[in-house]
């Protein structure tokens, strides 16, 4: 049996205290998390509002790990720029957000940064397969985006595995990412079913042992 290999772990800060902001950026370098995701809500694309470039710009530059925007927000094209200006390494948009996600990719890749879409849960997989050769990254929610503390809908394995097997039939090399209600209960399925980076957020704060609870979503 082949061993698979570690996946990544990506640590939103929408659920901490923003007044404690610093001590949570160090409590997530000290879990050894491989990178920073920043959720940005508009109000309108989703319920809530979060925060916009200029915090995520703070974040950025107080950060020891590389930083990704989720953007959940109406016609992201609008934001790349402020985004791409605030030093995200990697930004990601809703394919439900845009008509237009071809014309978007082809923005981002002039940027330099890492790209890619994310998809809500009844948005069917294959929608995003002809996007494959001009993404990154795939991030399926595994809640319905814009709340925090949901819990994983298990349809998620199914399309993990069929976004998976896609991939590999194109010979495109795609990360895989799965964000919302990911905790120690699923982190093993959904790597075994072909993820290769997780999301957490809410599970990441409430646990005792932040290092411990990464290396449990890794696999290591």
């Amino acid at each position: 049996m082949i061993e698979q290999p570690c996946a990544r772990v990506s640590i939103s800060v929408l659920g901490t205290d923003f007044t404690e902001l610093g001590r949570t950026l160090e409590r997530i370098r000290l879990s050894e998390a491989d990178s920073i995701h920043l959720d940005i809500m508009d109000g309108r694309f989703v319920p809530n509002i979060s925060f916009g470039s200029s915090i995520a710009a703070d974040i950025v530059r107080a950060s020891a790990l590389p930083c990704r925007a989720h953007l959940m927000i109406e016609h992201p094209e609008d934001a790349f720029d402020t985004f791409v200006g605030a030093g995200v390494t990697e930004l990601l948009f809703h394919v439900e957000a845009t008509r237009f996600p071809f014309r978007a990719l082809q923005l981002l890749k002039r940027s330099g940064i890492g790209r890619g879409v994310a998809v809500n849960p009844a948005t069917q997989v294959e929608s995003v397969v002809p996007l494959l050769d001009s993404v990154d990254t795939v991030l399926l929610m595994s809640v319905e985006p814009g709340f925090g503390g949901q819990s994983f809908l298990p349809g998620t394995l199914a399309k993990v595995r069929m976004l998976r097997s896609a991939a590999d039939r194109a010979g495109t090399p795609l990360r895989i990412a799965v964000d919302g209600g990911v905790d120690a209960s699923n982190a093993a399925a959904l790597r075994d079913a072909g993820a290769d980076e997780l999301v957490a957020g809410t599970a990441f704060f409430r646990a005792a042992d932040s290092a411990a609870f990464v290396r449990l979503l890794k696999g290591a």
